[in-house]
């Protein structure tokens, strides 16, 4: 049973979860087209980034109806460039979560995927170099300064 004030504070978070969440998709795709032009930055993994006219593209229209605000990306190098990038950051907090109104950023091989098998981790693409940022209401241009200082260390 969830008590009185815990019920009170989810439905007053649910009059602005829609507005919370497009807001995030919006800095999302700010942030993805950021890191898909960088050059420390080997692949993005977004949604938003999915070709149109794809195969995939057609899929990913058909089920949704934004593309998120939740990316991954390989950075160029091994485990030691993406723990230096993780390390790095000044306003997105490391932690083990989807995500919430603050920029979140985690490492899935050592932490949410550290208990699955390495060769089926490698088959779903999570490598050493997989860094997974689950996108805040912050300004995006903050969120994009913060990135590419933490890049300037790899």
């Amino acid at each position: 049973m969830a008590a009185p004030q815990t019920g009170w504070l989810l439905m007053r978070s649910l009059e602005t979860l829609k507005i919370r969440m497009e807001q995030q998709a919006i800095n999302a795709e700010h942030v993805a087209e950021f890191l898909n032009q960088h050059e420390k930055v080997e692949k993005v993994y977004y949604l938003g980034l999915i070709p149109k006219g794809t195969e995939e593209y057609k899929i990913y229209k058909r089920q949704y109806d934004s593309p998120g605000a939740m990316l991954s990306f390989d950075i160029k190098g091994a485990e030691e460039d993406a723990f230096r990038f993780i390390d790095a950051l000044k306003l997105i907090k490391l932690a083990v979560s989807l995500g919430g109104t603050e920029s979140l950023v985690e490492h899935p091989a050592t932490m949410t995927h550290a208990g699955v098998d390495p060769n089926f981790r490698e088959e779903l693409s999570i490598t050493e170099k997989l860094i997974r940022i689950s996108v805040g209401v912050e300004n995006h241009n903050d969120l994009i300064w913060d990135i590419k200082q933490a890049l300037e260390t790899v």
